[in-house]
């Protein structure tokens, strides 16, 4: 139900922006860079808002779009929630999943996608073929309720991807992401957190002396 609502909330969003000439551009799912400008894609799947990275989602195959929003906490501060769309595909109905970190595991969570293309030069330099390893953890540790991990894997070929696991409630949902699609979210969750930073009432700039007069 609630990613029923999410799509007819995106969809009605998206036709304001169609109707106000919005930028768009078709989707490249090998770009690293992300563009905050965009304001939505062309996919095969659709228009998708944003300009997101692509993602495989395990266990089903289904290919998947990210998209990042910041909202503030009462006891947390604020929080980025990452999240992960799944257009309708293949005759399944669309789903997501969304992962809520504070700001320092959203940092580190930027900063542990950001080490896969060195460890991705790694693998092909030395050929490891199958191989799989923890870049590291963001929130919680393996056995712990709630586990959220980056983890790099290289394929027979030596060509390296990212893969990142949610466990919640005893559920583990995992996501693989190319290297440049990794650099992509990177770079999304940062501009969202550094948008909401910006945005939180004790952002705003100091006083002003003079203004202050106008509302004595």
């Amino acid at each position: 139900m609630a990613y029923g609502l999410f799509r007819i909330v995106a969809s009605a969003v998206l036709v304001l922006w169609l109707a106000a000439g919005a930028h768009s551009q078709d989707f490249d799912p090998d770009r690293a860079s992300f563009d905050p400008e965009i304001q939505f894609v062309i996919t095969p799947y659709g228009a998708i808002i944003g300009d997101p990275a692509q993602l495989t989602e395990l266990g089903s195959g289904r290919v998947g779009f990210t998209h990042c929003a910041t909202t503030p906490d009462k006891n947390r501060g604020l929080l980025l929630m990452a999240s992960i769309v799944i257009p309708a595909q293949d005759g399944t109905e669309g789903g997501g999943h969304s992962m809520m970190m504070t700001v320092e595991q959203a940092w580190t969570f930027v900063a542990l996608l950001r080490k896969a293309p060195d460890w991705a030069k790694v693998a092909v330099e030395n050929k490891v073929g199958l191989f799989s390893k923890p870049i590291g953890d963001v929130i919680g540790a393996e056995g712990e309720a709630e586990h959220l991990s980056v983890r790099f894997v290289s394929d027979a070929q030596s060509n390296g991807s990212v893969r990142i696991e949610h466990m919640l409630g005893g559920v583990t949902k995992a996501f693989e992401f190319g290297i440049n699609a990794a650099q992509k979210f990177a770079a999304q969750a940062q501009h969202a957190v550094e948008k909401g930073l910006a945005e939180m009432p004790e952002a705003a700039p100091a006083e002003d002396a003079e203004k202050s007069k106008l509302f004595e």
